[in-house]
This record gives structure tokens, C-alpha cells and sequence, in this order.
């Protein structure tokens, strides 16, 4: 709306990272729902920038006033209460994708890259990433259908009063 009032390039930049940040916690969200790891990584280096940028452009506010007011101090607090609830949110994500990562052992490591081998290694080397794309896809059936199977049990379990 101020874009639309004022036609400033400032409200424009306000209402593209608006934009950008409604798109990232949708990554954040897909990606918990996928247990997609990457998508997680990328939510959690965008909002660890952010909330960087918003702690220097805080500072930098409140060391630009020649003098101390003790109204515009109360006033800035409440962004910085803001900051900590968003660390505390992040921390809890983080501790989340650890946890992923220590639960999906399929998952595999990066890829290695050799430098100075021929043609012929390479036609090699993308016959093994095409086999090792599918031996990720059936662990990764294979994971489900176990979680799926313990889940099932202690259904069981818990309706016959056993845990």
C-alpha cells in the first residue's frame, strides 16, 4: 500500500523482501513437510543473514543519536525482543535439521569431482551417479516403508496398553 501511496523506491525494496520472506518460510515449510533437507539449510542461512543485517542496521540506529533518548531507547527494545524470539525459533530449526540429518543415513555425501580424467571416465561417472540415484530412491522407499511399519506397531501397542 505505501508503494501505491508513494511510489518510493524504499516501500518497492520493503515490499520485495516482504514478498521474499513469505516465499522463504513456505520453503521452510515444504521442506519440513518433504523432510527435504536443502530446503531447510536454505531457511535457515537466509534467516541467520537477516537476522545479522537486522542487528547491525539496530545498532547502527541506535549509535547514530548524538544524544541519549530514553523514549526512542523504550522504543528499540522491542525489535531487539523480537530478535531473540526469532534466534529461539531458529535455534529450535536447527536443532530439527540436525536431527534429520542424523535420522537419514541414505542421504549421500557430497559429490567429488576429479579434475584431468578422460571422456571415458566421465560416461563412467554418470552411469554411477544415474545407479547411485537409484539405489538413494529405494533406501529411501525402504526408510519409509520402516517408519511406516513402526509407526503401525506402536499403533498397536498403544491401543492394547502396552506403552
Amino acid at each position: 500500500m505505501l508503494y501505491a501511496q508513494h511510489h518510493h523506491w524504499t516501500s518497492l525494496a520493503a515490499l520485495i523482501f516482504s514478498l521474499m520472506w513469505m516465499l522463504i518460510i513456505l520453503l521452510l515449510l515444504v521442506g519440513i513437510y518433504q523432510r527435504n533437507l536443502t530446503y531447510v539449510r536454505y531457511w535457515l542461512v537466509f534467516t541467520c543473514l537477516g537476522i545479522m543485517l537486522d542487528a547491525v542496521l539496530l545498532l547502527y540506529g541506535l549509535t547514530l543519536a548524538i544524544s541519549i533518548n530514553w523514549e526512542g531507547v523504550k522504543i528499540t527494545v522491542l525489535p531487539f525482543v523480537g530478535l531473540a524470539v526469532e534466534m529461539t525459533f531458529v535455534y529450535i530449526i536447527y536443532v530439527f535439521y540436525l536431527d534429520m540429518i542424523s535420522r537419514e543415513q541414505w542421504i549421500p555425501v557430497a559429490r567429488r569431482y576429479t579434475g584431468g580424467c578422460n571422456q571415458r571416465e566421465v560416461k563412467d561417472a554418470s552411469s554411477s551417479d544415474n545407479t547411485k540415484r537409484k539405489e538413494r530412491k529405494r533406501l529411501k522407499k525402504l526408510y519409509k516403508r520402516e517408519e511406516k511399519a513402526a509407526l503401525k506397531q506402536l499403533a498397536r501397542k498403544l491401543r492394547r496398553g502396552q506403552v
